[in-house]
């Protein structure tokens, strides 16, 4: 219904507020102003302050954030963690407002209009940097991030900030609203929580704490002396890069280098090297190791992943590479592991231990071939002689459960790998002897069977080892239409955690290379080099 223009709306002298009639819609819409919309914004505040990850914030603000600091002489790590710190007072200030003064129509509209156009361009920005074809559908399922690394989709987030808009904006009656207390008083608690959010220790490996730090603080080339600085006493909470300032200045001197996991290669200071900081989830990642570093290379490779990946884990080639993880909290130890907020991939050269060139963005061809200096090319690494002989089977004593983890494994023995070697039954002489090919299904995958029937239909190319997953529902088990593969399955008992089907190639029983996206038909065909079939 609607409210004549002249209610008043005003405390009265004795305090009490006029009555007014609302119907049940916009009863109903006068809660969802005062519970939801309050509750959905500080829901969102309590899981920034909990987490405390400047990459729980919408791409477009960290954005934002960033380029201030690009452009600055400002402390990364101190305006990251005070941004972060602001946003959550201002949301905090924000919800209590709606929830209590008689401002909260107003400003629940104005906040959640902003919402709604930070994650339009969030998802605009995530359906731009698909693959070809599939721009709409990563818009739909990229995450915002703002509850956390599992948070809901960005178009989810859009559609309830859109709802509960449309609910303030067309069904709240503006005299309805009657806050009880002084907005002032919101501001203040949210003004005290930027300064009381407690900051996470980030807890050091109990190994490298007992060593005493090496303090290296090197300005000029000359000073390149001694071992490679020992691990932090205490890690940055955030580390964020200012790529151009490192040109010219030693690999060491840098933060982020020193987060770096040990030992470091004894040589990493002599000669010349190039460092790729890359995610095992980054498309973009997967491209530039088929296209530059599948081969081997003149330069030697330091291949440094950023452990804070939730995606599914992709193939990244990388012969002769040396790798290594970025430091974080392993499973048993307590603390909170860094915020790594770097680009990826990024590529930078050495030389003697001096960063000599940068390529933060690899779409930038003329950047990256002066850092490579050499033009794209695309193989697959050759294999290395294994040092296992004979197919080990399956550990005496099993696991509850078994997580495989094959992309992070290649140029690795497939005997050592846990998830694989849980194989049983029937496992040739020859196994580690040539090329194979493992395909992981399950017996009642359809796109198990689809590919199966694809590619390994008929005489085969390459020897075949099919390995079932034993957790298929026996009521719905389809065919194998693979008569040449060597059949076998994994050990029943243990829970298996796996995408299927999984391809993974070998050769003298090295891992070769690994597809998990079977829908990926030019790395399938990459891997399984299937001529004519």
């Amino acid at each position: 219904m609607s409210l004549p223009m002249n209610q008043p709306t005003a405390f009265t002298p004795n305090g009490n507020l006029p009555r007014i009639n609302l119907s049940p819609v916009q009863r109903i819409a006068l809660l969802l102003l005062h519970v939801a919309t309050a509750g959905w914004i500080g829901y969102g505040a309590f899981v920034k302050a909990a987490e405390f990850n400047p990459l729980l914030l919408p791409p477009p603000i960290l954005a934002a954030i960033t380029a201030i600091i690009d452009r600055t002489s400002v402390d990364a790590t101190a305006f990251l963690e005070w941004s972060l710190r602001a946003i959550i007072g201002v949301e905090i200030f924000i919800a209590l407002a709606i929830l209590t003064s008689r401002w909260a129509r107003q400003i629940a509209i104005a906040t959640l209009s902003l919402f709604c156009i930070i994650l339009l361009i969030a998802m605009v920005q995530a359906g731009l940097k698909a693959n070809a074809g599939e721009g709409f559908k990563e818009a739909l399922a990229g995450s915002c991030g703002c509850f956390g690394k599992a948070g809901l989709p960005a178009s989810v987030m859009f559609l309830i900030d859109a709802a509960l808009l449309s609910s303030a904006l067309l069904l709240v009656p503006r005299q309805a609203v009657r806050g009880r207390l002084p907005i002032a008083i919101p501001a203040l608690i949210g003004l005290v929580a930027i300064f009381a959010i407690p900051t996470p220790e980030v807890q050091n490996d109990s190994n490298d704490a007992a060593k005493p730090p090496i303090v290296v603080t090197p300005t000029d080339p000359s000073t390149l002396d001694g071992p490679w600085p020992a691990a932090p006493v205490k890690y940055e909470k955030n580390y964020f890069t200012k790529w151009p300032e490192w040109v010219g200045k030693p690999f060491r001197a840098q933060k982020l280098a020193l987060a770096i996991e040990r030992p470091l290669p004894d040589d990493l200071e002599r000669g010349d090297w190039i460092v790729v900081f890359s995610r095992t989830d980054c498309d973009r990642c997967q491209e530039l190791y088929r296209a530059h570093f599948a081969t081997p290379r003149k330069e030697r490779v330091l291949k440094v992943s950023i452990p804070d990946t939730t995606g599914q884990p992709l193939a990244m080639p990388c012969e002769g590479c040396e790798s290594r993880l970025l430091y974080r909290v392993k499973a048993g130890q307590s603390g909170t592991s860094p915020n790594y907020l770097v680009t990826a991939p990024t590529v930078i050269r050495l030389k003697d231990g001096i960063v000599t060139a940068v390529c933060p963005d690899v779409d930038k061809l003329d950047d990256l071939k002066r850092v490579l200096g050499e033009e794209p090319t695309v193989s697959v690494a050759p294999p290395v002689k294994p040092e296992i002989s004979a197919w080990p089977g399956p550990p005496s004593k099993l696991e509850p459960f078994y997580i495989a983890e094959f992309p992070g494994a290649i140029g690795q023995p497939i005997a050592a790998n846990k998830f694989a070697r849980m194989i049983a039954g029937g496992v040739p002489a020859d196994f580690l002897t040539g090329r194979w090919i493992i395909v992981f299904y399950r017996e009642d995958c359809d796109h198990c069977q689809e590919l199966l029937t694809t590619y390994f239909s008929g005489k085969l190319p390459v020897r075949t080892l099919a390995v079932a997953i034993p957790d298929a529902d026996p009521n719905n088990l389809l065919d194998n239409p693979c008569d040449e593969c060597v059949k076998v399955s994994l050990v029943k008992g243990p829970n298996y955690v796996i995408g299927t089907p999984v391809i993974v190639a070998i050769n003298n029983g090295v891992i070769e290379c690994v597809v998990v996206d079977a829908e990926d038909m030019a790395a399938l065909e990459a891997c399984l080099k299937f001529a004519g079939k």
